[in-house]
């Protein structure tokens, strides 16, 4: 376990020094050694400083899933510089949006994706990796493999993730060193990381769960492997790809294990010893059929927003009642919470609250966004102390085992007809329900009035609306019942994995 590093760009060095021969990142197409990455890296640092860029600007990486990836950030945090991760499968205008906000003068990417690159306004910054940029091969030949004596601090930026939030508009989520690095440890250590693991890296650098895979793992001196496209899509060769290399812990959203369950694949992997989830709510019943299908491995209920990387954990070890919350468990170690209401007083345990998180995880801020800043973070004064606390925007409360459970985002929180009603809690019930295979709820507008809706994936076709409905009055309120049901082949998702429900309300609406 790398316990000497101070800063996430040292990760590397103490790894190469130690088991320089050991694989650090592998693909399906490449393997990188920690000694190679070590040196590859300290010639991306050395190439970026000699061609001016200077501590704390912000570098872009668009590169999807590739071993190249582990070469740019090592590369950028060594030059003292900020990486800003960039989505090749985002629209134009987003990118534009975020290099623009973040003065992005060099964008680091590969030869593969040279159509988005040729797509985005590219006259202000230099790309590394494209026909018409720097290649990688002159960078490799020509710079310095000597490691730079920059000043860089635990307090400096380090990574942007940018994400769009309830409001679809991107915003830049800021991590330090020290937060980083803060994450790598905590995760390492609560899941007993050792060097002997090979983590399955499934998330896009500009996921927050990538960050265990290029980040934890270096930590602890281990293996990453990254699972590529079409392995995510072709679920039969994500499997091969988990047993032919000895992956031993998966982290990702419950979509992807609920497509395996689905699909009838054998999830007993016998090298899998952790299931990771987290990013949105897993249903118990599917949940459930997950501990049936992989019995050897242990199963984590990972929350936290990419705010704080991670605050809570929640390890399942037996079978969930149907209608029970799953709970997000406890915190984590370094972190301390509230649980306020709407007046920003504590409320009695049992009682739902705003969660609110303190850890040495958590974000330094937004990225030039001083008014968002000042709405998401909540000074908590005792006893002649201030503590920074960040507003989660999700609604929790304490059981009776003292447990956080997750109520539901505030933003899914609606008002129709003078009702408050809570989309998840809808959700939880109809995937229930036996016709359901899956299901989201949300609102459209239907001639200017908000109305309630779900997008249902039956197990069996035609769905019969009106035997669902009888059933669910029984379930729920008849103010929670959706007023239009929406049979559709499979529901959309975002690129991270997540139900996309704006694309539902547009797609329905009117």
């Amino acid at each position: 376990m790398n316990s000497t590093s101070q800063l996430l760009s040292e990760l590397i060095a103490v790894g190469a020094k130690k088991t320089p021969n050991k694989i650090a990142f592998k693909s399906g197409e490449a393997q990188i050694t920690y000694q190679e990455l070590e040196f590859r890296s300290n010639q991306l640092a050395n190439w970026l400083v000699e061609n001016q860029v200077k501590k704390g600007e912000r570098v872009g990486i668009l590169i999807e899933k590739n071993a190249f990836t582990a070469y740019a950030i090592y590369g950028i945090l060594k030059a003292g510089a900020v990486l800003v991760a960039l989505d090749p499968s985002q629209p134009s205008e987003r990118l534009n949006a975020i290099i623009a906000d973040c003065s992005i003068k060099v964008v680091v990417s590969i030869p593969s994706h040279q159509r988005v690159i040729d797509q985005i306004d590219n006259q202000n910054f230099l790309v590394i990796g494209s026909n018409h940029g720097v290649s990688w091969e002159n960078i490799f030949q020509l710079a310095s493999a000597n490691p730079l004596d920059l000043e860089i601090e635990q307090s400096d930026l380090a990574y942007i993730l940018y994400t769009s939030g309830s409001t679809g508009e991107p915003k830049g989520i800021v991590h330090t060193h020290a937060s980083g690095l803060a994450y790598a440890r905590q995760s390492t250590l609560l899941y007993e990381v050792s060097e002997d693991d090979i983590i399955g890296n499934i998330a896009s650098l500009h996921f927050d769960q990538s960050t265990f895979g290029y980040f934890s793992a270096m930590y602890a001196g281990c293996t990453t492997y990254i699972f590529n496209t079409s392995e995510l899509v072709m679920l039969g060769s994500f499997c091969e790809a988990v047993r032919s290399n000895g992956v031993t812990i998966l982290y990702s959203v419950p979509s992807l294990f609920i497509s395996l369950i689905q699909g009838g694949f054998d999830l007993d992997f016998p090298s899998v010893r952790w299931i990771k989830y987290g990013g949105e709510s897993f249903p118990a019943i599917k949940l459930n059929e997950l501990l049936k299908k992989a019995p050897n491995a242990n199963i984590s209920n990972v929350y936290g927003p990419a705010e704080v990387n991670q605050c809570t954990y929640y390890t399942i070890s037996e079978p969930i009642e149907p209608d029970k919350e799953i709970p997000i468990g406890q915190v984590w170690d370094n972190t301390s919470y509230l649980i306020l209401n709407s007046e920003d007083q504590q409320v009695a345990p049992g009682e739902q609250g705003e969660f609110l998180v303190h850890s040495v995880t958590m974000m330094s801020g937004y990225w030039n966004n001083d008014s968002l800043n000042q709405k998401s973070f909540y000074t908590y004064r005792s006893e002649g102390k201030e503590v920074k606390y960040y507003r989660t925007g999700d609604f929790v409360y304490l059981n009776k085992n003292n447990e956080l459970v997750f109520v539901g985002r505030m933003d899914r929180q609606v008002k129709i007809s003078g009702y408050r009603i809570e989309l998840g809690a809808i959700e939880q019930v109809l995937i229930q329900c036996p016709e359901v295979k899956d299901v989201a709820v949300f609102t459209c507008k239907s001639n200017g009035m908000r109305e309630l809706c779900a997008a249902i994936v039956p197990k069996e076709k035609p769905l019969d609306n009106d035997s669902l409905r009888k059933r669910l009055l029984k379930l729920l309120p008849k103010t929670s019942i959706p007023k239009h049901f929406y049979e559709v082949q499979s529901l959309p998702h975002s690129v991270n994995g997540k139900v996309h429900y704006q694309k539902l309300e547009k797609q329905f609406s009117n």
